[in-house]
C-alpha cells in the first residue's frame, strides 16, 4: 500500500492513508541508507508487516529537521516578546529559497508593537514578500492564513514563543499543540514541540510544525 508519513515518533512510523493510520518500523536497509523514512515521505508499506518497503522521490528534502515534500514555508515572528530575530529570519528566507520554495512571513503578537510591526512590513514587502499580521491570542488574521494554506503542504519555522502553536490551535480551532510559555525573566520562549508531525487540513493539504528552526 501506499501512504504518507505523518509522523515520527521513538522510530515508529505513523503512515497515513485515505482509510486509515498505520504505525510501521521501516526494513533494516532504509534505516542504514543515508537519507532514511522521514515525516512527509511518500511510502509504500507492507499493511499486514507494517513494514515500509519502499520511499517514493521526494520532491524537497530538509536535513535538520528531517521533512520532506513541503511546498511552502511560513516564517513566524513576533513583533514583541520574543524581540522579532530578523538576522535569523533573513536566514529562513535564504534557506527556502535555496531549496526552492515559496515562504510567507507571520508577524504575531502584533497588539504589541504597532511601530515594529510597521518597520518589518516596510523591509520585506520592498523585496518581495508577502506579510500576514496576526494576533493569535485574539484568532485576528486566521482567516487570511488559512487562504494561504490551500493546496500547500506548509512548513511552520521560528523561534520559540512567536506563537507557532497558538496559530496552529487557530487554524484547526482545536488544540493540536501545546502552547508555549514566555520567561518573566529573559522574554525568550520556552520550547514545546518535541518532535515532527503533519496536520491534515483537507486531502493533499497539511502543516507541519518542528521542534526547531531549519538551517543548513
Amino acid at each position: 500500500m501506499q501512504g504518507k508519513i505523518i509522523s515520527n515518533i521513538s522510530n515508529l512510523y505513523y503512515v497515513e492513508t485515505e482509510r486509515q493510520i498505520y504505525e510501521c518500523n521501516a526494513r533494516g536497509k532504509l534505516k542504514l541508507e543515508d537519507i532514511g523514512p522521514t515525516v512527509g515521505d511518500e511510502v509504500i508499506f507492507n499493511k499486514e508487516e507494517k513494514i515500509i518497503e519502499e520511499i517514493l522521490p521526494r520532491t524537497t528534502y530538509i536535513k535538520r529537521p528531517k521533512v520532506s515534500n513541503i511546498t511552502q514555508m511560513i516564517c513566524v515572528i513576533s513583533a514583541k516578546n520574543p524581540k522579532p530575530d530578523l538576522l535569523m529570519l533573513d536566514k529562513q528566507l535564504a534557506y527556502a529559497e535555496y531549496i526552492g520554495i515559496k515562504s510567507i512571513i507571520v508577524i504575531n503578537k502584533i497588539d504589541l508593537d504597532e511601530k515594529k510591526v510597521n518597520e518589518i512590513k516596510e523591509i520585506y514587502k520592498n523585496v518581495g514578500y508577502r506579510i500576514i499580521e496576526t494576533n493569535a491570542k485574539e484568532k485576528e488574521g486566521i482567516e487570511e492564513l488559512k487562504n494561504i494554506l490551500e493546496n500547500n503542504i506548509s512548513v511552520f519555522s521560528g523561534n520559540s514563543g512567536v506563537g507557532k502553536s497558538t496559530l496552529l490551535n487557530d487554524i484547526f480551532n482545536e488544540e493540536k499543540t501545546k502552547e508555549g510559555l514566555i520567561s518573566d525573566k529573559n522574554k525568550r520562549g520556552k520550547n514545546t514541540t518535541t518532535n515532527i508531525s503533519l496536520y491534515k487540513i483537507n486531502e493533499n493539504e497539511y502543516i507541519a510544525d518542528t521542534p526547531r528552526i531549519f538551517y543548513i
